[in-house]
Formats: C-alpha cells, sequence, structure tokens
C-alpha cells in the first residue's frame, strides 16, 4: 500500500514479458502434441493406400437367387401337372416374354379370377380348391407321348438351351403348338427343315402321323414321305418298321419311289407283311400287299405271289392283263368285279419312274450306210428300244449315232448331244465312233457322267479310250476254229421260290442276289470270247461259265456288260426273247444315280469355294 504508483508502472512490463514467455511454451508444448494439416499430396497418397475390402456374406441359399428355375421350385407361384408329375412353375417368366406360352398366360388369368371368387368372405378357404385354382393339368392336353419331352420345352422358356434332333423335333413342336408357344414352334419348324436326312426321315414322319394335325402335319408329312420315296432303296425294312402301315403303304403306291424294279417292292411287303401278321396286325398287312403292282413282276416273282393266300388270284391275273395296257375299258371292269366280290383294288398299272428327273443319251455307232447288213438293222432297232424304255419309265431318252463318217459325208458343224444336260450314255458301238465323239464321252465321264457300254471287239475296245483304260472290261477274240458256246445266267428253279425267300442266288459270288439283277430272271449267250479286266474292276455279275457279265470300273462312273448279250434284243424262236434289255436298265439307273451324286458334290465344292449358300428348295412351311 506504501507503493509509489511509479513503481507499479515499472512492474507491469515485467508481467507482461512473463506472460509472453509461458505462451510461447505453451505453444510449443501444443505443436508437439497436434499433428500438422496434411497438403494436397498427402490427400492423394491417403486416398490410394486406404481401401476398403470386405467380402459380401454367402448364404447357402443365395445361389437360389440367381436365376428363378422351375427345377427348384423357389417362390413358384403356380403349378402344372402332366400325369404324375408335377411342375413348379413362375407366372411372370412363362406368361410373359418372348418365349412366353399364350396358353399358360391365359390360364394365369382364369385362375386368378377363380382365386378371387375363392377368397370371398362368405365361404371358407378349402386348401384343395385354392390348389386346384393355381394348377393347370397339362395331362389331357398333351398325349403322353410327349410327356418325355415336356421338360425340355420349360427349359427353353426358361433359358432359351434347347438342343433339337430328330427324337424330339416332333415331340416339341406338339408342345409348341398346343400351348401357343410362338418362338419355339418357329425353332421346331426350323430344326426340321436342318435335320430332315434319309435316316432322320422315318423318326419324323412317324411321329408327325401320330402327334400333328392338320397343315401343320400334312406339309412335314410329305416333305418326310418325298425323302423316303426319293431314297427308298437305301433302307432297310428295320428302318421302316416304325412307319404305320397306312402310310408306309401310301409310300409303297408312288410312282416315283425309288427301286430299279417292282420285285423290290414285293421282297419288302414279304418281310414286312410276315413281321406284322406274327404279331397279330394281319389287316395292316393286307393294306401292304395292295402297294404292289403285280403286272410288273417278273415272271418268277409272279409264281411266287401266287402262293400268297392274301393276294387274290384274279388280282394277279387283272394286273397282267392290264400292265402297259391303258385300256380304260378293262380297268373299269376289274375295279367293278373287285368292288361286287369284296376284293381290294389292286395297285394302279402304270408303271414306276426309276428314270424320274434324268436325262439319258443312247449313243449307237452303226454305218447305215450298210442296208444289207442285219447287224445294222438290229443295232438301230436295239438303241430305239432302250431310248422307247427309258421315256415309259419316266425319263427323257436322245439318240444320236456317233459313227465316225467319212470326211466327204462329215456334217462340217458336227452338232450332237449336248453332254452337259446328260446324266448317263448308253453306249452300243459295234463300229468305231468318230474321234470327236469319243473325245466328248471321255470329258464326260472325267466331270462325273455315267456311261453303261456294250463291250465288243471293235468300237470302244481300242483306240484312245481303251488306252487310257475307261473300258474296265476288254473284250478279245479267239480263234475262228473255237466252237460256239452257249452260256446264261442260271435262275433259281421253281420249287425254290417260297415267299419266305428274299433273295436268291444267281451264280454270283454273293449269297443275296445283286440288285442290278433285280427283275432278271434268264439271260443267254452264244458267243466265242475272252475277256480281261482293269486292274481293280469289279464284277457285279457273272455268266454261268463263271466269265464276266457286268463289271464296274475302279475309279470312273464306267459300266460294261459282256457283248455275248449283243444279241439280247433280238427275238429268237429258239432260246426266246431273255432279260437282258431288264438288266441295261437297271445298270443305267445306278449309273444315273451315281452321276448325279458326283455332280451334287462338285457344286456343292464349287459353291462353298465361292461362299455361296445352297438354295434350298421344299421343305415345311407352316404359321403358328
Amino acid at each position: 500500500e506504501n507503493e509509489t504508483p511509479g513503481a507499479a508502472e515499472r512492474s507491469f512490463p515485467r508481467a507482461m514479458m512473463s506472460l509472453s514467455v509461458v505462451d510461447r511454451s505453451i505453444e510449443a508444448t501444443m505443436a508437439t502434441m497436434i499433428p500438422p494439416l496434411p497438403t494436397p499430396a498427402t490427400v492423394s497418397q491417403a486416398k490410394r493406400s486406404a481401401r476398403v475390402d470386405v467380402p459380401f456374406p454367402e448364404l447357402p441359399s443365395d445361389a437360389d437367387t440367381e436365376l428363378p428355375s422351375w427345377r427348384t421350385g423357389l417362390h413358384s407361384d403356380w403349378r402344372l401337372r402332366l400325369g404324375p408329375t408335377e411342375f413348379q412353375i413362375h407366372k411372370v417368366l412363362t406368361g410373359h416374354g418372348p418365349r412366353a406360352s399364350a396358353f399358360l398366360c391365359s390360364a394365369f388369368t382364369t385362375g386368378q379370377q377363380l382365386a378371387g371368387q375363392a377368397f370371398s368372405p362368405s365361404e371358407d378357404c378349402d386348401s384343395q380348391v385354392l390348389n386346384r385354382v393355381n394348377e393347370t393339368d397339362l395331362s389331357h392336353i398333351l398325349p403322353e407321348q410327349v410327356w418325355p419331352f415336356f421338360s425340355q420345352a420349360l427349359d427353353f422358356i426358361y433359358s432359351e438351351d434347347l438342343l433339337l434332333n430328330e427324337e424330339n423335333a416332333v415331340p416339341l413342336l406338339r408342345c409348341a403348338d398346343a400351348l401357343q408357344i410362338r418362338s419355339l414352334f418357329l425353332r421346331c419348324v426350323e430344326s426340321i427343315n436342318d435335320i430332315l436326312t434319309v435316316p432322320t426321315a422315318p423318326r419324323i414322319l412317324s411321329d408327325s402321323v401320330s402327334l400333328l394335325g392338320g397343315p401343320l402335319a400334312d406339309q412335314i408329312i410329305k416333305a418326310a414321305s418325298d425323302v423316303i420315296a426319293e431314297h427308298f432303296d437305301q433302307y432297310e425294312v428295320e428302318d421302316l418298321r416304325r412307319l404305320p402301315p397306312s402310310t408306309l403303304a401310301q409310300i409303297l403306291r408312288r410312282d416315283d419311289i425309288s427301286i430299279m424294279h417292282e420285285n423290290e417292292i414285293f421282297d419288302f411287303v414279304v418281310e414286312m407283311a410276315s413281321s406284322l401278321i406274327s404279331s397279330g396286325r394281319g389287316d395292316e398287312a393286307q393294306q401292304l400287299w395292295q402297294g404292289i403292282r403285280f403286272g410288273a413282276l417278273s415272271n418268277n416273282y409272279v409264281v411266287r405271289a401266287a402262293q400268297v393266300d392274301m393276294i387274290p388270284r384274279m388280282t394277279l391275273i387283272w394286273s397282267k392283263v392290264l400292265n402297259r395296257n391303258g385300256n380304260h375299258a378293262l380297268q373299269a371292269l376289274m375295279q367293278e368285279q373287285c368292288l361286287s366280290e369284296g376284293r381290294p383294288i389292286p395297285a394302279p398299272p402304270n408303271p414306276r419312274k426309276p428314270f424320274k428327273d434324268m436325262v439319258c443319251a443312247v449313243m449307237y455307232s452303226v454305218d447305215t450306210d450298210a442296208r444289207n447288213d442285219q447287224d445294222v438293222e438290229r443295232n438301230i432297232t436295239a438303241a430305239t428300244l432302250v431310248a422307247e424304255e427309258i421315256e415309259f419309265l419316266g425319263g427323257k431318252a436322245i439318240l444320236e449315232n456317233i459313227f465316225a463318217r467319212p470326211p466327204s459325208v462329215r456334217d462340217s458343224t458336227e452338232s450332237g448331244i449336248i453332254m452337259e444336260q446328260v446324266d448317263v450314255a448308253f453306249v452300243l458301238a459295234p463300229w468305231t465312233p468318230s474321234e470327236k465323239r469319243i473325245a466328248r464321252l471321255i470329258n464326260f465321264v472325267d466331270q462325273g457322267g455315267g456311261a453303261v457300254l456294250l463291250s465288243f471287239i471293235g468300237g470302244l475296245s481300242k483306240g484312245v479310250w481303251r488306252d487310257l483304260e475307261y473300258e474296265p472290261l476288254i473284250t478279245g477274240k479267239v480263234g475262228d476254229d473255237t466252237p460256239y458256246e452257249d452260256v446264261y445266267l442260271s435262275s433259281p428253279t421253281f420249287a425254290s421260290l417260297d415267299v419266305g425267300t428274299v433273295g436268291t442266288k444267281r451264280s454270283q459270288d454273293t449269297l443275296s442276289c445283286p440288285r442290278i439283277l433285280c427283275g432278271v430272271d434268264s439271260i443267254n449267250g452264244r458267243r466265242r470270247i475272252k475277256s480281261t479286266l482293269v486292274e481293280g474292276a469289279k464284277v457285279l455279275a457273272k455268266w454261268s461259265d463263271g466269265q464276266p457279265l457286268v463289271v464296274q470300273h475302279p475309279e470312273k462312273n464306267v459300266f460294261s456288260i459282256s457283248q455275248r448279250v449283243s444279241r439280247i434284243f433280238e427275238l429268237d424262236d429258239d432260246r426266246g426273247h431273255d432279260d437282258t434289255l431288264q438288266l441295261v436298265l437297271n445298270v443305267m439307273v445306278q449309273a444315273g444315280k451315281e452321276a448325279k451324286r458326283l455332280r451334287s458334290l462338285r457344286r456343292l465344292s464349287v459353291a462353298r469355294q465361292g461362299n455361296n449358300d445352297a438354295t434350298l428348295t421344299g421343305g415345311v412351311n407352316v404359321s403358328l
């Protein structure tokens, strides 16, 4: 209290100085305790190093929530019944979307209306009633044959997964048609067009007959029947056993069925009918017998047919009378008699068409100026007979004389057959053809065309044709003092002709009759010749003395028939007319079909090289 005012003022600065020292010590202490503020560089570094990586906790039921499936039934809201089997489905997936079923969508709507009535407050909710409300029974909508494939239809609706083949294509098409699944319907139709081939046609046809109806069935049945008829000779009896007999009978009655001779149809029906009769289906077997054109059978087969109890004798008589006749009055009389006696009307007498869509060149080489030579008239008649028979059997025949004329009378233009349009050529050349015609024939064979030759000592058995080994059977002349020999194609005796014999051995190395001998009961020959073969050539038929009768070239589509049969086209009172004309026609059919196959492969190869798509014809064209 006694301190003077001056002394107090002097003490104040000292106090302030002491506070400043304290503040600086506090700041220093705080600086060591608080970290510095981050700079932009340190912020970026913090973001890169600091990451959150926490896995989602997996639960056992999570896999079921990814894709809904009718197989698990999880969250399903509708049930389908097919016999004893139930399918738990989802309405939003099966009733809506690009693969939806219009039928099920309608069923869902109807079910919801019934459900609203079932939940009326004035009534008790019966669980069985509610179950029926939320259920659709397809057992009476889809035939039982379709049931094993129904799960594949659901797989398609849910995931679009579908692999179609000949076993499931038609059953799934029936599903699509009945349940109104447009996308599945179109997918099945497209697949049937792709998979309809020779091996698959019988299954597709049989399923279509039993499962489909209306225009849908008509188109598929026609397409499959066309394939079977066109390639009938490639099927075994077992391959066609699944077909309904009525459907098979319709195929057997077609003019364009692929056979060489009516005997083949008889052999097929014998085996098929025997199986049906043994299983108690004799009435169905009767339908197959009606598909045979008995008038076109060879004589030996007529004897076999006469031993079949199911074939009326008058049917055989009328068929023989009307064969190649065309008398409409007789046909009307036959039909009237069959109806009055309660017998089935035989198959039409018009011929089959083994040469259908086939163009054939009939080329003969004879010197027409040698009018006094009987061989000239005989060979011209033979060539004309072959051409007329080809036309009668559905083909187109073009006749041409390819004899080498002297330059003085030769046509300067040398016009002739356009070989590019020909499938198979029959060459009857006892005289040597012109060099230009031989060159055209060689080029024709090189391009896949078929050639059937009657081999002679002259003709094509010398020159460039022989030098280049286009002739598989080389015929040589023996000494003049060599006696003539009678040869033949041995025939089975009538005692062995029973209906249980499908094939007979005809002095060949095979147990069954070669197809080129179908309809050939006998062939006779009387010549002095010797024959040699090109290396690798295949002997298809032999004479009774073991000499080759029909020979196939090892590399080319060329067949030779022994010149012992050059007399086959003339009628001989002592020896009778034989079946060599039928033999020639059979070999031509085989060569013509091979030519079509080879040329088709060539065209396909060219199209692939040019990246061109082959044009499809026919097929199935139906709408939902």
